[in-house]
């Protein structure tokens, strides 16, 4: 019956020589190889321990002529009729492929090598490996497993070592069920029920490995590449899932993989690039957001990719009071994610562009007292990217140059915490952006956890502190909301008294920049030209 799954085993040996063959594909679409070298090693392992290793999900289909490049390994597959694409199991493909079939060098980081005397897999020695250290490269292929073991020859016993070891890789059984149908659908529910048990992989990568497109976007990672600015950060793949399907309408409580055709996919990432830059390009230009990771809650997401899907180029008026929404939200905690708020958000937003906007502003509660509290500052709390926000809207100046911090928030500074001590640079932008973030005092007398003890600057080895009473540019220091005097009370040794006066000051700072940004005091009326259209 045409869509049932067939059963088959293959060897290992035969695995990897279909995969060098062209015949096996493991599509670019599918998830990033997440393994690293102790994976690989347990991998190996368990097939010379005879430990099963999970069944392969494969689809026969056709597949063009492509270069296949896996690690250190570059593949030519010819074209075919009958090609076998993996939909589970490309981690482990990936890694039996490139460990026993790689270059074996430092160009493959899943190289191995198994000690005879351990009788364990390890990694590629530093220096020249013993000669009981065998390179797993030469296990496949009997022949060249004897020469090695040869040249120079080797105890009798770990010799008898060598060939059991490369016996066990080849010859260990691996099953697999191979689908031959057309209907995609078929494929995807086979796909869904093998991963319903057991570890489970992330809803973006289910989703990446059911949709091969075709074209491109081709996968919603490869969404999330074209948008990734060294600026703003990068949306990852599971909320741009949600935002695709709030796009089409669907409950993010319930459906979380859409059943979807090829066609229908591939549209659905396409509109999903285009709604999810429009709202990048609104985060910046009108919500004053600089960066993903300063963003309060990722909820107003889902609702602006779905609102700027249905209209690419609002009013003006209408992105103001977006804006506000955004806002609003914000700094009542209407935005945080619950599943009713979500589902309430969603369905406000409509095939009408100001009425949308309206009935996402009247599902906010009204304006809170103003009441901001500067203590337990933590990066990952909506209150303190808000404050953090007002800070930044400073545009803060490095007090040793006068240049601006925001210049390039990304550069490497000196590597300082502010204590004289080293820090690792992170590697990716929401880290190096938390760097800027840096204590004032080390060794504060109160409000240590405040945000009157934060600066956002680069680091210094003599310390922030220090920076501050050296710097003789009262504009500079207001750029920090340092008063001039704040500063006074720090060059005087009273420490306390210049956390307490910047903690006054920034009180009022975040009471003008929260008011300016929600606009609580404004009409909310849609533009001139709606009222008139309702007029007529």
């Amino acid at each position: 019956m045409q869509g049932r799954p067939r059963a088959h085993t293959f060897t290992v040996e035969d695995l990897v020589a279909e995969v060098l063959a062209g015949r096996l594909r493991i599509p670019k679409f599918q998830r990033p190889l997440k393994w690293q070298q102790r994976d690989v090693l347990k991998l190996l392992d368990s097939i010379y321990c005879g430990y099963p290793i999970g069944t392969l999900l494969l689809w026969q289909r056709p597949a063009e002529a492509d270069r296949l490049v896996l690690g250190s390994l570059a593949i030519d597959a010819p074209a075919r009729t009958d090609a076998w694409w993996v939909v589970d199991g490309q981690q482990r493909l990936l890694a039996l492929t490139r460990a026993l079939a790689g270059s074996g060098d430092a160009r493959e980081p899943f190289a191995a090598y198994f000690d005879l005397h351990t009788q364990q897999f390890i990694r590629p020695p530093r220096d020249t490996p013993a000669p009981h250290q065998v390179p797993v490269t030469v296990a496949l292929d009997a022949e060249r497993l004897m020469e090695w073991l040869l040249d120079p020859p080797l105890p009798a016993g770990e010799r008898q070592l060598g060939i059991r070891l490369g016996k066990r890789l080849r010859e260990f059984q691996v099953p697999a069920y191979i689908v031959e149908t057309d209907d995609e659908r078929a494929v995807r529910e086979i796909f869904r029920r093998a991963n319903d048990t057991g570890k489970r992989m992330d809803d973006s990568d289910v989703f990446n490995a059911l949709y091969s497109a075709g074209g491109s976007p081709a996968s919603l990672r490869e969404v999330a590449a074209q948008l990734a600015s060294p600026r703003l950060g990068t949306l990852d793949e599971g909320t741009l899932l949600r935002m695709l399907l709030a796009n089409r309408g669907t409950d993010l409580s319930k459906d979380r993989i859409p059943d979807l055709t090829q066609e229908q996919a591939h549209d659905a990432m396409s509109e999903l690039a285009r709604s999810a830059r429009a709202t990048l390009r609104f985060l910046v230009e009108d919500a004053g957001i600089p960066h993903l990771s300063l963003l309060p809650y990722q909820q107003p997401l889902y609702a602006l990719s779905r609102f700027f899907q249905r209209h690419p180029e609002p009013h003006p008026r209408s992105r103001e009071l977006l804006a506000r929404w955004l806002w609003r939200g914000a700094l009542t905690g209407a935005h945080n994610g619950n599943a009713i708020s979500t589902r309430e958000m969603l369905a406000a937003v409509d095939g009408h562009e100001h009425d949308s906007v309206q009935a996402l502003l009247h599902g906010l509660p009204p304006a809170p007292d103003p009441n901001f509290d500067l203590g337990g500052f933590a990066f990952s709390h909506a209150r303190s990217k808000i404050q953090l926000l007002a800070l930044l809207e400073l545009q803060p100046l490095d007090l040793r140059t006068g240049m601006s911090v925001l210049a390039d928030p990304l550069e490497a500074d000196d590597g300082s915490d502010g204590d004289g001590d080293e820090v690792a640079a992170p590697s990716d932008s929401e880290g190096r952006i938390k760097r800027l973030v840096r204590p004032i005092l080390p060794h504060p007398p109160d409000l240590a956890g405040s945000l009157a003890n934060r600066a956002i600057h680069p680091g210094v080895r003599t310390g922030l502190a220090r920076t501050i009473i050296a710097c003789p540019h009262p504009a500079w220091l207001l750029t920090h909301a340092i008063s001039p005097d704040a500063a006074q009370a720090l060059r005087a040794g009273d420490e306390l008294g210049f956390l307490s006066l910047r903690q006054l000051d920034l009180l009022l700072r975040l009471e003008d920049f929260t008011a300016r940004r929600a606009a609580w005091d404004e009409p909310d009326f849609p533009p001139v030209d709606a009222l008139r259209m309702v007029l007529a």
